[in-house]
């Protein structure tokens, strides 16, 4: 009888030490990366390109899954968001697998986006994200703000203005950035913008706690954007290699010609911003050596008259007479991008002499409309940034 009840007490042992075993050794893909793609606008044709060059790019060794969701412009083939499963194709077709279907939607709403994105994080857990976001955009303006330099710039330019990106126009509607943020599901090791003007201190500030890297541009995209077969393989390696996506895809700008060599790229670590914007306080609130700066003065990110985009580190640097705060703000900047590459020309026009690797709104009596909007945004909250407001921009508004 004993010997019965401890050959059961065995079995049942070796029943729960298998289940705990099977449970302890179920490990998860390194790495999902996830390209959210609003391209129902006039940047469609481009989607298909950087789908192939995905495909291209794409090794069954790597150690996770890359899923795209693209939503394309009326008359494509599907016309209506799909998601792909992307496996290694080298034809110009698109050969990857269609993993789930959307009806048409609106890919902007807050609620879609985060919807979509928590579907694919089910459906492909890792233990890590990434994410790039390609679209067209505008930093941290308001939607409906026409900052891109059209018309006018490919009426007098010696060859035309190429097309370029700007994040979120899904036909006529867009995402703003505070709705940006409240759209994302987890924290992301990485997100990378493949999209105008997002790299902005205010962009990057609202975004500090949803990504410990973000890889963005101060200035325009053009709409051939990262060459995707060079730094899929870049997505999936045990550290994720930030250096090499920002070569990548300078390097591939830089060896262009004329209006074509047009490209900036920024890394950024995100725990850094905190501090950055404990230096900008300081400054701000140090009104014995706070001084207005022209915008004539500081270093302008795209071509149009009123400017939107100046360079943060000039304008900073320049607001202060205390070179004691110079220097703080030089050794904040250097642990929070880690990388920074520009052309030295936007569009062969614009000669870029000053480059931090961020992007500021400057006020100034000229963008007073959109006062109303940059002060909700977290980076002007934890800056003191509405003490240069109130003392140089003309009027008491805060």
């Amino acid at each position: 009888m004993k010997n019965h009840i401890l050959l059961f007490w065995l079995f049942l042992q070796t029943i729960l030490f298998s289940n705990c075993t099977k449970e302890e050794f179920v490990i998860l893909p390194l790495r999902t990366v996830i390209v959210y793609m609003i391209a129902d606008n006039n940047l469609d044709y481009f989607s298909v390109k950087d789908l192939n060059e995905m495909e291209v790019g794409w090794n069954y060794s790597f150690n996770g899954n890359l899923i795209v969701y693209i939503d394309r412009a009326e008359g494509a083939n599907p016309a209506h968001p799909v998601v792909y499963k992307i496996y290694n194709d080298t034809t110009d077709s698109i050969c990857s697998s269609i993993v789930d279907v959307y009806k048409e939607q609106n890919s902007t709403d807050t609620n879609i986006m985060r919807t979509v994105l928590s579907n694919i994080i089910s459906n492909y857990p890792a233990q890590s994200y990434g994410l790039v976001l390609w679209s067209h955009g505008t930093g941290w303006y308001p939607k409906g703000t026409k900052v891109q330099y059209t018309e006018n710039s490919a009426n007098r330019m010696k060859t035309p203005k190429p097309l370029t990106k700007s994040f979120g126009i899904d036909m006529s509607d867009e995402l703003n950035i505070n709705d940006l943020k409240e759209s994302l599901p987890v924290h992301f090791d990485f997100i990378l913008f493949d999209a105008c003007y997002m790299g902005s201190i205010e962009v990057l500030y609202e975004l500090r706690e949803k990504a410990d890297y973000i890889i963005s541009s101060p200035t325009e995209v053009l709409s051939y954007g990262y060459p995707y077969d060079l730094i899929v393989p870049y997505f999936f390696e045990n550290s994720t290699n930030y250096r090499g996506i920002a070569t990548e895809f300078i390097n591939s700008y830089i060896n262009l010609e004329g209006v074509f060599q047009t490209a900036s790229v920024s890394v950024t670590k995100t725990a850094g911003l905190v501090e950055l914007a404990e230096i900008v306080n300081k400054i701000m609130q140090d009104t014995l050596n706070l001084q207005y700066v022209s915008s004539n003065k500081i270093q302008q990110f795209e071509l149009t008259k009123n400017g939107y985009f100046f360079d943060f580190g000039n304008f900073i640097s320049e607001s202060t007479t205390l070179s004691q705060n110079k220097e703080k703000l030089e050794i904040a900047l250097g642990n929070t991008i880690l990388f920074k590459a520009s052309t030295s020309k936007i569009f062969d026009e614009l000669q870029v002499k000053k480059y931090s690797g961020l992007s500021v709104f400057l006020p100034d009596s000229t963008n007073k409309e959109y006062y109303d909007f940059y002060k909700q945004l977290d980076w002007f909250k934890d800056s003191s940034s509405n003490i240069y407001f109130n003392k140089y921009s003309f009027d008491k508004l805060f």
